[in-house]
């Protein structure tokens, strides 16, 4: 089920040229490395290597902005909280940031906390959504989701890291959530770290690049 959010909540008061987008940042996931063939040594420090790097493009970021991440922030079931928090508080320093869980979130170790709404909240993210969310004619998901040719929808969503949606994509026998139909790659936006060279995604560009595709499509 998809969640409508608001402007005020989508903007949460930050003008569009100081939000941006990412997902997928696997933080100490050593693994990621060699499944999505980043340009690092598959090993521990060619992990800790891997996070500096991603840190260092938060670092980049302006001081006062607004992130939101689709998701998958790290997988490592051995590290201490306050180690996973160190890193994420890094990424934030005075700004806000905004959470979609993925399917990797999931797997944390989210005790003593209900739930993992507040398990991420607690390191950090002022705010955590379950699932798919809408604003305007943009869907943001973790996942890719599917969507008719003829909605006028624009899915930015993270997941497949490298990979983009195809025309096939839900074609999948692996597909057990949705049509297997056909879609138009050019209303899917992949802003997975792998898909971009590791660069953080400034919303205004991707709004105005979507919105003049689909209304002139």
């Amino acid at each position: 089920m998809i969640a409508q959010i608001t402007s005020g909540e989508f903007f949460s008061g930050y003008s569009p040229e100081q939000i941006f987008l990412t997902s997928d940042l696997h933080l100490f996931h050593t693994n990621i490395i060699k499944y999505c063939n980043r340009p690092f040594e598959y090993t521990a420090e060619g992990c800790a290597q891997m996070n500096e790097f991603i840190l260092k493009k938060f670092d980049a970021l302006p001081e006062d902005c607004l992130i939101w991440n689709f998701g998958d922030v790290f997988l490592n079931l051995r590290l201490e909280n306050e180690r996973i928090m160190h890193d994420i508080m890094r990424m934030k320093k005075n700004r806000k940031m905004c959470l979609i869980l993925g399917n990797h979130d999931f797997r944390a170790r989210k005790k003593p906390f209900p739930n993992y709404i507040e398990y991420f909240k607690y390191l950090g993210f002022d705010e955590v959504y379950n699932g798919p969310l809408q604003f305007e004619n943009f869907i943001f998901s973790h996942e890719p989701i599917f969507i008719e040719k003829e909605s006028g929808l624009i899915n930015i969503h993270g997941h497949t890291h490298e990979k983009m949606v195809t025309e096939d994509y839900f074609l999948s026998e692996y597909n057990k959530s949705f049509p297997h139909k056909k879609v138009n790659p050019e209303q899917y936006k992949n802003i997975c770290m792998d898909a971009n060279d590791f660069q953080i995604l400034k919303w205004e560009g991707i709004m105005s690049k979507h919105r003049k595709n689909t209304y002139s499509s």
